[in-house]
């Protein structure tokens, strides 16, 4: 898998994963025509977040082998933890959690204020393990380029492209499949 994602094309990568957020739109969609009674969009949204969050995973861990000073490498004691909080947190959300979870501005809410609680700290936390991951990953590219130490200013470039992936996948992975090689 870490050869795949290390050596794959920017137009392989984007098409897959376009077809697998596409794929889960069409079927969100035709389930709220269908009026289907089980939601599947909690678990195909976790299974889209699964395959991009991993693509992070297999960068710093195949880039890691790419950087020749120790003390330069990623950590990657907690990478795991990064990956799979997020993706348990949309499982959760989306499948034990209230159904027709909305809150209104018109006073007439379905949300009761106990899951508010408990769902804004884990949102947070999930949305800081998914930034985290991007800022781990981009700091390893970019230290596996230059075989220095970095600071956010050197690698904010990568961090941004890795943030809004479907335009800096057309970036990054060529330079991926050239420190890979």
């Amino acid at each position: 898998m870490e050869n795949f994602f290390l050596k794959s094309k920017h137009w392989q990568l984007f098409l897959i994963f376009f077809i697998l957020m596409f794929v889960c739109q069409i079927s969100f969609l035709l389930q709220i025509e269908l009026n289907e009674s089980i939601d599947f969009f909690g678990l195909q949204t976790a299974v889209f977040m699964g395959c991009f969050l991993s693509w992070f995973y297999f960068l710093i861990i195949g880039l890691n082998k790419k950087i020749k000073n120790e003390n330069l490498k990623a950590g990657t004691r907690n990478l795991l933890f990064l990956i799979i909080f997020p993706i348990l947190y949309i499982l959760i959300a989306f499948t034990i959690f209230p159904s027709d979870f909305n809150i209104s501005t018109e006073g007439d809410s379905d949300a009761d204020p106990i899951w508010l609680l408990v769902m804004f700290p884990v949102h947070f936390f999930s949305m800081f393990c998914i930034f985290y991951l991007i800022y781990k990953t981009a700091k390893t590219i970019k230290v596996a380029e230059v075989q220095k130490p970095v600071k956010f200013v050197d690698f904010a470039g990568e961090f941004f492209l890795l943030w809004f992936f479907p335009i800096g996948i057309w970036f990054l992975q060529p330079k991926i499949n050239k420190l890979a090689e």
